[in-house]
């Protein structure tokens, strides 16, 4: 974060936006956006989109997303978002599964 306000322009590139779910989202964008979109604190962005779920006492271990919380955020980054689904873009051959015995010291080994 100490770097991005020197860098011009960034892409960000993420097998899938919200890996581990909405919460994750939010660094991801912060470093890309430097807060614009999503908050520039998690603090406000948990406040804004999220509740408490699991905790124990005054300490949260997670968060659930509120009802609206999910169409709310993908609004907020679907301008410097594209999201492709593998699916729609690749055609891939049928799987060819291609079994080779090996010996090793007399054991042998089923290499994939």
């Amino acid at each position: 974060m100490k770097v991005r306000p020197k860098v011009r322009r960034i892409v960000g590139l993420a097998g899938t936006p919200s890996s581990n779910g909405l919460m994750d989202l939010w660094a991801k964008f912060r470093l890309l956006d430097m807060g614009e979109r999503l908050g520039r604190f998690i603090g406000q962005y948990r406040e804004i989109y999220f509740k408490p779920d699991k905790r124990n006492g005054s300490i949260i271990y997670s968060y659930k997303p509120l009802p609206f919380a999910e169409g709310a955020i993908y609004e907020k980054i679907s301008d410097i978002t594209v999201s492709m689904k593998a699916e729609d873009y690749l055609k891939m051959p049928e799987k060819i599964n291609n079994e080779v015995f090996v010996l090793n010291l007399g054991k042998r080994l089923l290499l994939r």
